[in-house]
């Protein structure tokens, strides 16, 4: 559980550091800055981002599958785990492309186009509401057991008619 703790904590801090930096290289007129902010995302992402997140899933699963809290009994582990592999495929499949394309951009020491700064903050700041979600989740542990049997009223079969035996 410490393992699974310490890489949520690290992800999330990637996440908001990655963050800090979009709005850095935003707000900044110097080219040579914005540069050096963007390259500096892309070693987070390139470094931490997808191998924290792998890691995040991981130890989750390990968890479920080794504590009380299951993998599907709980409703609030079973939404955990599908926002763990929401983050990790956005992050192998989107995210990394989009940073590796702002420090190319950033690289030209041209100015970035504000739809990549917007779209580039936008993702990285859903990632981060995600994971803070997530942590939610761990600490509040909503929405109770999945019910995986059936109802009562339809488990029952519908009663038959008697008849009664002729003379």
């Amino acid at each position: 559980m410490v393992l699974h703790i310490i890489s949520s904590v690290g992800w999330l801090g990637v996440i908001l550091g990655a963050i800090a930096l979009s709005v850095a290289g935003m707000t900044t007129d110097d080219l040579d800055r914005v540069k050096s902010l963007y390259v500096a995302m892309e070693v987070l992402a390139t470094t931490f981002f997808l191998p924290g997140t792998l890691l995040v899933v991981i130890t989750g699963v390990v968890l479920g599958l080794g504590t009380k809290w299951g993998l599907m009994k709980w409703w609030w582990v079973a939404v955990k785990l599908v926002v763990g592999l929401v983050l990790f495929a956005a992050g192998a499949f989107n995210m990394r492309f989009a940073v590796y394309n702002a420090a190319e951009l950033a690289g030209d020491l041209k100015p970035l186009e504000s739809s990549v700064d917007v779209s580039l903050f936008g993702m990285l700041g859903v990632m981060a509401l995600l994971g803070i979600f997530a942590a939610l989740l761990s600490v509040l542990k909503p929405w109770g057991r999945i019910n995986w049997r059936r109802s009562a009223t339809t488990a029952k079969p519908e009663p038959r008619e008697v008849r009664e035996p002729s003379k």
